[in-house]
C-alpha cells in the first residue's frame, strides 16, 4: 500500500484544483523501495499546507493543528487578486493492490469536504460515508490524524517535552493498537451510556414496587368478582350462540324446504292446467275423427285408375316388340383371299394405330392416362397377332350386312319413337299412381294409429289430471304446517335477541358458534346460578385489574431491562480488559523493540553515546471515587483499580557527556535525539506513508547527512513525502516538486524528477 496521488482543490492557498502525482518506481508488493518524494519552496509559498492537507483529509478535527481558528480556515479566504471559495475538498488515493485497507478495491480514494456553511463530506470511492467509517478503515492500515503519518518539526521534539504517561500513548500508538484503543473508547462510551441508563431504571423499579403491591392487593379482591363474571359470560356466550345457532340451522332448513315444496306446486300446477287441456283436446279428437272412411274411398278410386294405365301399358309394350323385329337386318358371309393388297391395307391400319399410341405417350400428364395408353397398346399388339394368323390360313371369311332402304329405315323410325313417347307416359302415369296408392294407404294406416293413440292419451291424461291434483293438495297442506313452523322460529329468535342485546349488550349474529356439544337445560342453570353469584358480587371496577396488569407489565419489563443492563456493563467490563490485554501485549513487544532501535539509531546519530527506554510507574493525583462506587454496586464485586500508571521516561547521553536529564541537552541535541527516537518507531512499525514536515531543519550538515541516509533505508518499507529546505534530504528524492506563490496568492506547484537532471542541472525531456 502506498500513497499514489493528492488532490487539492480550494485548500487553504491551493485554490485551483492542483495534483501532485507520487508514482513510486519499484512494485511494492514485491518488497521493492517505496521512495522518496521532496517538497520544496520559499517560506510562505504554501508547502506545509501539502502536510496540513493530508492531516485533514485522514480525519483531523482541531482546527488548532491545522494552523486555524475554526473549520472554515482551511477554504481559500481569497486575495486581492482572486476571490474566496465557498468549498475545500482534498482527495488521497491510495495504491491497494496488498488489500491492506480492508476493501475489496485496487484503488482507495478517500475525500473530504468542507463548506463555508460548515457542513462537510466524507466519500470512499465516491460513495458517502461518516467520519468514523474513515477513521476506522484507515486505523486498520496504521493511517490515522494521531499516528506518525504526518510528522511537523514541533511534533518531533513534542516527544520529549512529553510526560510519561502521554509518551506511553505514543508507543501504544506505534505499536499498531490504534483499532483497540478505539474499541475500547467505543466500549468506555457505551459503558458510562449504560450505567446511566441502569440508574434511571433502578430509580423507576423503586418508585412503581410500592404503587404495584397496593394495586395487588386490590386486583386480588376484584379479580375474584371479575372471574365470575368472565365464566358467567363465557358460559352465556356459549348457551346464547348455541340457541342463535340452532334457531338459525332450524330456520334456514324451514326456509329451504318452503322454498323447495313452492317450487314442487309451482310446478304442479302448471302440469295440472298442462294435462287438463290435453285432455280437453282428446275428447274433442275422438268426437270428429270420420277421416278414415273417406280415404279407404279415395284409395279405391286411385286402384282402378292404376289398373287400367297398367293394361295400356302392356299393348304398347307387344307394339314395340312386333316394331323391332321387323327392324332386324340381313347378314351375308363373304370369303376374302389373303393377298398383299389385304395385308398392305391391315398394316396401314396398324401403324395408324401406332402414331396415335406415340402421341398418347407423348401427351400422357396423370396416372389415368397411362391405363388408357395400356389398354391401347393391347389392341395394337391383338391386331398384329390377328394379322399373322390371317395370313398363314390364306383367306378370310367376313360378315357382310345388308342394310335396310332409306324410307323404310325412317318410317320405322317414326313409328317406334311414337311407341316410346306412350310407353314414357305411360310408366310416368304408372309410377304417379303407385306413389298416390301408397300414400294414401300410409295416411289411412297413421289416422287408424292416431285414433287409437287419441283414445290412450285421453284416459292417461285424465288418470294422470287426477294424480296431480291429489299431489297439489297434499304439497299445499305440508306448505301450510312449514309457515306454522317458521312462525314459532322467528318469535324464539326475536326473544333470543331481545334477551343476549340486554344481557351482553351485543346482536346475536356476533355470537360465534364453536361446535361444543351442548347440554341446554344443564347449561341454563349453570348460567342462573352465576348470575346470583354476581349479583351478590356487588359492582366491581375493571379498571383496578387493567391498571395492575399494565403496572405489573412495566415493572417485570423494568426489572428485565436492568438485569439487561447489569449483564451489558458485565459485558462492556470484559470487552475494556480484553482490548487492554492486547494494547498491553502489543505495547510491551513494542517496547522492547523501539528501545533497542532507538539505542541504534542514536549512536548513528551521534556516533557514540548512549541511549534507552524506561518503564516507571506514576502515581496518578486523584482516583475516581464515582468508578470505585460504580465498581461496587456491579453484580460482581472487582477491585478498586490501582492508584499508578504505567509511563515512559527517555534517557540520553551523547558521547563524551555526563547527562542525566533531558533538560541539560542542547537545542541541537535535542532535535537529534527526537529524531533517534523517530526513526525507531517508524522501523519498528513502518507505515505506508509518513509526511516529514522540515524536521531536520535544526540538524547541521553532518547530521543532515546522517539523517537523509537514515530516511533512506527506512524508505525501503515506508513511502516519505518530505517537505524541505535541506539540500541532502533532497539529494535523497526520486521526485522533486516545488512550490511557489504568485502575486495572486494561490500556491503552484513545478514538478521535477531527478532521473531527468542531465549535467550542468538542466532538466532534460524523456
Amino acid at each position: 500500500m502506498y500513497l499514489k496521488k493528492l488532490e487539492l482543490n480550494g485548500f487553504k492557498s491551493f485554490a485551483t484544483k492542483t495534483v501532485l502525482d507520487f508514482l513510486p518506481d519499484c512494485d511494492i508488493a514485491a518488497g521493492g523501495k517505496c521512495g522518496i518524494t521532496a517538497i520544496v519552496g520559499p517560506n510562505g509559498s504554501g508547502k506545509s499546507n501539502v502536510a496540513d492537507a493530508i492531516r485533514w483529509a485522514i480525519g483531523e478535527q482541531s482546527s488548532k493543528n491545522l494552523r486555524g481558528k475554526k473549520s472554515e480556515d482551511v477554504i481559500f479566504a481569497g486575495t486581492e487578486g482572486k476571490a474566496r471559495l465557498g468549498t475545500a475538498a482534498v482527495t488521497l488515493y491510495f495504491d491497494n493492490t496488498d488489500k491492506r485497507i480492508p476493501i475489496e478495491f485496487s484503488e482507495v480514494a478517500v475525500t473530504r469536504k468542507v463548506h463555508r456553511s460548515g457542513e462537510s463530506e466524507y466519500l470512499i470511492n465516491g460513495s458517502r460515508v461518516r467520519l468514523l467509517d474513515v477513521v476506522d478503515l484507515l486505523a486498520k492500515a496504521g493511517v490515522g490524524k494521531d499516528s506518525y503519518c504526518v510528522i511537523t518539526q514541533g511534533m518531533s521534539d513534542a516527544v520529549l517535552n512529553a510526560t510519561p504517561l502521554e509518551r506511553r500513548a505514543i508507543f501504544e500508538d506505534a505499536a499498531g493498537v490504534k483499532q483497540y484503543q478505539i474499541e475500547k473508547e467505543r466500549a468506555l462510551r457505551k459503558l458510562e451510556s449504560t450505567r446511566e441508563n441502569l440508574v434511571r431504571v433502578d430509580s423507576l423499579v423503586i418508585e412503581i414496587e410500592p404503587h404495584l403491591k397496593n394495586l395487588r392487593r386490590q386486583a386480588e379482591k376484584a379479580s375474584q368478582a371479575k372471574d365470575i363474571a368472565l365464566k358467567l359470560r363465557s358460559k352465556q356466550e356459549l348457551l346464547y350462540s348455541y340457541l342463535w345457532h340452532a334457531f338459525s340451522e332450524e330456520r334456514e332448513s324451514l326456509v329451504s324446504r318452503r322454498k323447495a315444496i313452492e317450487e314442487a306446486i309451482a310446478k304442479l300446477e302448471a302440469e295440472t292446467v298442462q294435462l287438463e287441456e290435453q285432455s280437453q283436446r282428446a275428447a274433442k279428437a275422438m268426437e270428429t275423427n270420420d277421416r278414415e272412411e273417406v280415404i279407404e274411398i279415395e284409395i279405391g278410386k286411385l286402384r282402378e285408375e292404376l289398373n287400367g294405365t297398367i293394361r295400356e301399358k302392356s299393348i304398347l309394350e307387344g307394339r314395340r316388340e312386333a316394331e323391332v323385329e321387323k327392324q332386324k337386318e340381313r347378314e351375308e358371309i363373304e370369303t376374302i383371299p389373303v393377298d398383299l393388297n389385304f395385308v398392305q391395307a391391315r398394316l396401314e391400319e396398324i401403324s395408324t394405330l401406332q402414331a396415335e399410341l406415340i402421341d398418347k405417350l407423348a401427351h400422357a400428364e396423370k396416372l389415368e392416362d397411362l391405363q388408357d395408353i395400356r389398354e391401347f397398346a393391347t389392341v395394337v399388339r391383338q391386331r398384329i397377332a390377328d394379322l399373322r394368323t390371317q395370313a398363314g390360313e390364306g383367306s378370310v371369311k367376313m360378315k357382310k350386312v345388308m342394310a335396310l332402304s332409306d324410307a323404310e329405315r325412317e318410317a320405322a323410325a317414326a313409328r317406334m319413337a311414337e311407341i316410346e313417347s306412350g310407353l314414357v307416359r305411360l310408366e310416368a302415369s304408372v309410377h304417379a299412381a303407385e306413389t298416390n296408392v301408397a300414400s294414401k294407404s300410409a295416411e289411412l294406416a297413421a289416422v287408424r294409429e292416431a285414433g287409437r293413440a287419441e283414445r290412450e292419451a285421453y284416459f292417461n291424461a285424465e288418470k294422470e289430471f287426477r294424480e296431480k291434483e291429489h299431489l297439489l293438495q297434499r304439497r299445499k297442506d305440508e306448505l301450510n304446517d312449514l309457515k306454522v313452523g317458521l312462525a314459532r322460529v322467528e318469535v324464539r329468535e326475536e326473544d333470543l335477541t331481545n334477551l343476549v342485546r340486554e344481557e351482553l349488550s351485543v346482536a346475536p349474529e356476533t355470537l360465534q358458534y364453536d361446535g361444543t356439544l351442548v347440554e341446554r337445560e344443564r347449561l341454563e342453570r349453570e348460567v342462573a346460578r352465576l348470575k346470583v353469584e354476581v349479583e351478590h358480587a356487588g359492582t366491581i371496577d375493571p379498571l383496578i385489574v387493567d391498571e395492575f396488569q399494565e403496572t405489573e407489565k412495566r415493572f417485570v419489563f423494568l426489572s428485565t431491562e436492568s438485569e439487561d443492563l447489569k449483564k451489558a456493563i458485565l459485558s462492556l467490563k470484559e470487552v475494556i480488559k480484553e482490548m487492554d490485554g492486547k494494547i498491553d501485549a502489543a505495547f510491551k513487544d513494542a517496547f522492547k523493540e523501539i528501545d533497542k532501535r532507538f539505542a541504534e539509531y542514536f549512536k548513528i546519530i551521534f556516533g557514540g553515546g548512549k541511549a534507552s527506554l524506561e518503564i516507571v510507574k506514576v502515581k496518578l493525583r486523584k482516583q475516581s471515587d464515582e468508578t470505585a462506587e460504580d465498581e461496587d454496586e456491579s453484580a460482581d464485586a472487582e477491585v478498586a483499580p490501582e492508584a499508578y500508571e504505567v509511563g515512559i521516561e527517555i534517557a540520553a547521553c551523547p558521547p563524551g557527556k555526563r547527562i542525566h536529564n533531558l533538560s541539560m541537552l542542547s537545542g541541537g541535541e535535542r532535535s537529534l535525539t527526537s529524531l533517534a527516537l523517530l526513526f525507531a518507531i517508524i522501523s519498528h512499525n513502518p507505515p505506508p506513508f509518513a509526511v516529514l514536515d522540515e524536521v531536520e531543519a535544526a540538524l547541521d550538515e553532518a547530521n543532515s547527512r546522517r539523517f537523509s541516509k537514515m530516511l533512506a533505508e527506512l524508505s525501503e518499507h515506508t513511502q516519505f513525502i518530505a517537505i524541505t529546505h535541506n539540500r541532502e534530504t533532497m539529494a535523497q528524492a526520486g521526485l522533486l516538486y516545488g512550490v511557489t506563490m504568485a502575486k495572486d496568492g494561490v500556491s503552484k506547484l513545478l514538478s521535477v524528477r531527478l532521473d531527468q537532471v542531465g549535467e550542468g542541472g538542466k532538466v532534460e525531456e524523456k
